[in-house]
């Protein structure tokens, strides 16, 4: 294996990993994140969290789905690089792109939902207190972990594209 297929192969790989470390980052902060009471406890009636909304269900779907689809291809590409054998030719490589291109625009739209939905119930919002600020700024952190996984899926793809020509 020439040293420039087997650098791709490597970055490839630490990108990979990159992408799963923002993903689970993402999910750590979504699914954590509530709105508590003035006692550290989490309030009743107004207990808001992922669950009430569903466009942050749909980003929690999305992270767990590129969760499920990075570790799978994890191992693919340690065995690229450790054994210095291509996985797939042909058709197998182009499948790869072509799947690595969905599973982007699916993080991208995922992220874009939540990222939208809470820029209108923050402009709609009457109730400004500290509270509500922080369960959606913790909300956009987590949307923005997921362009950077999305970010990183496109270095993927065009590292894969790059080492095909």
């Amino acid at each position: 294996m020439a040293s420039s297929e087997r650098t791709h192969a490597a970055a490839s790989l630490l990108v990979r990993i990159l992408t799963l470390l923002l993903l689970i980052a993402a999910l750590i902060i979504l699914v954590t994140d509530k709105i508590y009471g003035p006692f550290g406890d989490v309030v009743s009636p107004p207990n808001i969290t992922f669950r009430d909304f569903y466009a942050y269900r749909y980003v929690l779907s999305v992270a767990v789905i590129g969760c499920a689809y990075t570790l799978l291809l994890l191992p693919f590409a340690a065995i690229h690089v450790a054994q210095g054998r291509r996985v797939g030719r042909g058709r197998g490589i182009a499948l790869l792109i072509f799947t690595d291109v969905v599973f982007a625009v699916l993080i991208a739209t995922g992220a874009a939902a939540g990222l939208g939905l809470t820029v209108e119930i923050q402009r709609a919002a009457q109730d400004s207190s500290s509270d509500f600020k922080n369960f959606y700024n913790l909300v956009d952190v987590s949307c923005g972990l997921m362009l950077g996984a999305t970010i990183c899926m496109v270095i993927i793809i065009m590292i894969s594209v790059h080492s095909l020509t």
